[in-house]
Order: C-alpha cells, then structure tokens, then sequence
C-alpha cells in the first residue's frame, strides 16, 4: 500500500439520520433514488452507514471495471447474494471459487453461439404461441395483462430450449414463488438483524413455506427426467450427466436444484421484465416505434424470422439497449474484498462489500447526455467508440458475466420484432411506471396494453 491512500474512515458519507441505524432508514424508503442523489451530492465512490455492514457504493466506470475485470480475484459477490442463496442455492449465481468455476465449465457449452443456433427455432416457435394467444385480445377494447403473457413467453422459451418442456404444467406456481421470494430476499437485504430461521416467526414460516414449495417444484422435475427413458440433449440433461473428472461424482439431487432454480429465474424473469419495460417505451416514443417497425417489414418481408435477418436488424438490438440502459433489470450488483485494495484513492480493507448501481451509472449526466431520454440511436456503433465499456453494463462483467447474455439478447430480439410484425402493441395511458427495485427491476403495477392486428 502506498502512504498517498486516504483510510476508510477519511472517505465521504451521507449525512444519517439515525444515530443506531445510519441511512438503512434512507436506502429502505429511497432506494434507488437515494443512490441517484448521493451521487449528485457527494461523487463517484462514498460509503454507507448501515449497523453491522461495511459498504462502499462506487459509480465510476473504470474503477468498476477494475472490480469486476482487473482484479476479480480480490473479490468474492457480496452480502446480497447470502440472501439470494437461501431461495436459489449454490447454483451458478451464488456460488464461488472453484465450485463455481467447474459448475460454469459443465453448464457453458449449452450456451455455446452454436447452441443459440439451435435454440432459436424454439424462440420462433414459442413467439408464435404468445401470437396466437394474443388474438383473442386483438381489435378488442380488452387490454391483455403484457407482464403476464411476456412472463409466460419467456418461462417457455426457457422451458422448451433448456429443458425440453419439463414444466409445462407449473407456470403460475412458478411465477408465484418467484416473486414471493423477491420479496423475501429484498427483505433480508433491507435488514442487517435477522432471527435465526428455526424461531418460528411468522415471515420465518411463510419463507420455509415458499422453499419447501420450490423444492417440491424442482425436485419433481429432476425425478421425472430420471424416470424417463428417451435421450434429451438440453442443459437438463447436460447437468445430470456431468461427472467430476477428480471424483467421478455426479451432481445430488440438491444441486441440481439449485442450478435449474438458478437458471429459470435468472433466464426468463429478467428477459420479461426487459420486454415489458421497452414496450411501454415504444408506446411513449411513436417516432422510434415507427423507425423500429420499418426495419422490421423491410427485414422480414412478411417472413418468420432467421438468425440472419435478426443480426441484421441494427434499430431493434439499439431499442433493446437502449431500454435496458434506462431500465436495467438487474439493477445493482456487489462485491466485497477478500484482501485490502486501493479504489479511487481509498484503502478498502478485507470484508467490505462493494455496491455498483448500474442504474446510477446507466443514468449519469456526465456519461449520458439527456440521460433519461429514450434514444435507441445512442447505441449506433459510431455513438459508442467514446463510451467506456463499463458505461453499460446490464448484464455485469467480468468472468462472472452472466451466462445467459447472448441468449437473452436473441430471445428479446426475436420477440420482439414476431410481436410487433403481427401486433400494433400500446400499453395502456392509466400504467404508472413506478419502479419496485427488488432482486430485479420490476414495474411495481402490471403492465396492461392494448393490442390491434397489422395488415
């Protein structure tokens, strides 16, 4: 270390309002507003005051890119991902060193780009369920509830690309416990003081209620695929055969939960969130509706589409940035030290988390000019070569880069131009788009739209 780094204690803070509690009281009632104003008042990098926690928020992209790429290996997820792993496991968004590293080596190739090839049949087909459920809602004056038909489409995408459709019959009480346990999880993050979970509290019961229900979900899909006699070739499959190369053990049943747990929620929950947030983007910008649907007649010609006239749709991958720039749906991510570092001029010791907001960083003045104005044109190659590559970063970085990035990036894609190919889609003028930031950055209201046949 070097004698110029300022300590811990020299480092700024908000001001607290609560001599015991710090600004825990602040961040719970704000949240991510109060990242938004502190960085406004105080800068790139300050800490917070929170009883039994060392945080340090950091919005500066180079210094975030030093967290997550130059020096990985000083850092561990933070205290969030503790709560996190009581709901989804060890599976490959909680886990760590080299448990991590060999649960990502067996899951990777079915993300391979090869593997996205294949998949991208099933997104085509899935699309056109949602289509034809949409009929029903079409020429109508009855809006479709968008959040849940975009939470079924993207759950059986899921589904029918990575397990061969071993949950058909599960869908709402999947997207039930998964929101339970956002609040759950949201809830232990708010609150450093947690009673021991055999105390038999009433949140206590209903978060022991809500895990044995998962359990039963995805323990019944590993018994029914192990019963089965015909060969799948998806990740399902993939994770139940995989063998340690040192022990020649497989995975238990426990683990295999946690990865499929992991990879359902992960895979589709923020894929429909996305969606929903750009399309009440593109009912408040006519003009870049306009522009998007042009390119999508002038690409498809009437036409299912193909990898190869996806990728050449360059408007719609700018709208969907663009909306996940304004809408990350994964809106903060943390670390916490495993040894000392020195960031930004501060010596931060071992054991201090390290909180990014990217939505703070997504909605910087001084990166982003008007940021909080929609403008896909913004991710034009040519508008990108100034911007630091941490500017945006919606899907973290680094090796934990989620796994997914690319199939999201193609299953939003894709829906998006067969939808809006067969569908003028508005959402409704009564939507209040207020934002609920749990583990994921939902609209706090469902989306409702109403939705008219294209010639």
């Amino acid at each position: 270390m070097t004698s110029a780094a300022q300590s811990l204690q020299q480092m700024p803070y908000p001001p607290t309002l609560n001599i015991l509690l710090g600004n825990l009281l602040q961040m719970r009632k704000e949240r991510i507003q109060f990242f938004l104003q502190r960085k406004k008042d105080i800068g790139d990098i300050y800490q917070i005051k929170i009883p039994g926690r060392k945080l340090v928020v950091l919005t500066d992209p180079e210094w975030i890119k030093y967290v997550l790429v130059d020096n990985n290996k000083n850092y561990t997820k933070s205290f969030a991902y503790d709560s996190i792993r009581l709901f989804l496991g060890n599976g490959l968004l909680t886990s760590e060193g080299e448990f991590w590293k060999r649960q990502r080596r067996l899951a990777q190739p079915a993300f391979h780009k090869e593997k996205l090839q294949l998949m991208f049949h099933n997104m085509v087909e899935q699309t056109s369920h949602s289509i034809d459920r949409l009929s029903a809602y079409a020429d109508s004056n009855q809006p479709v509830n968008l959040s849940k038909e975009l939470y079924k489409l993207t759950l059986d995408i899921v589904n029918s690309t990575l397990f061969y459709n071993e949950v058909n019959t599960t869908t709402d009480t999947i997207y039930k416990l998964v929101s339970e346990g956002s609040e759950f999880i949201t809830q232990r993050i708010d609150n450093p003081f947690h009673l021991p979970a055999w105390i038999p509290t009433p949140r206590n019961v209903q978060e022991q209620k809500v895990l044995h229900s998962m359990d039963d979900v995805f323990f019944s899909i590993i018994d029914r695929r192990r019963k089965q006699q015909e060969e799948h070739h998806d990740l399902l499959s993939m994770l139940m055969e995989a063998v340690d190369e040192e022990t020649g053990e497989g995975m238990d049943k426990r683990q295999l939960r946690d990865e499929i747990l992991t990879i359902f929620v992960a895979g589709h929950e923020t894929t429909q969130i996305a969606l929903g947030w750009t399309f009440y983007l593109l009912t408040q910008h006519p003009d870049k509706l306009a522009i998007l649907q042009q390119e999508i007649e002038e690409q498809l010609k009437g036409e299912l589409p193909t990898p190869v006239s996806i990728r050449g749709m360059h408007y719609l991958k700018q709208v969907v940035d663009e909306s996940m720039r304004l809408y990350p749906p994964a809106w903060v991510v943390g670390r916490r030290t495993i040894e000392k570092d020195i960031i930004k001029g501060y010596e931060i010791p071992p054991q201090v988390n390290i909180v990014m907001p990217i939505y703070a960083v997504h909605h910087d003045a001084n990166i982003w000019e008007d940021p909080e104005a929609f403008i896909p044109e913004r991710f034009a190659t040519e508008n990108l070569k100034e911007k630091h590559k941490y500017a945006y970063f919606p899907f973290g970085g680094g090796p934990r880069l989620c796994i997914g990035n690319n199939f999201a990036l193609q299953e939003m894609q894709v829906a998006l131009a067969m939808l809006l190919q067969r569908y003028r889609i508005e959402v409704t003028p009564d939507f209040v788009p207020e934002l609920d930031p749990l583990v994921t950055l939902r609209p706090k209201y469902p989306i409702y739209a109403k939705v008219w046949k294209r010639n």
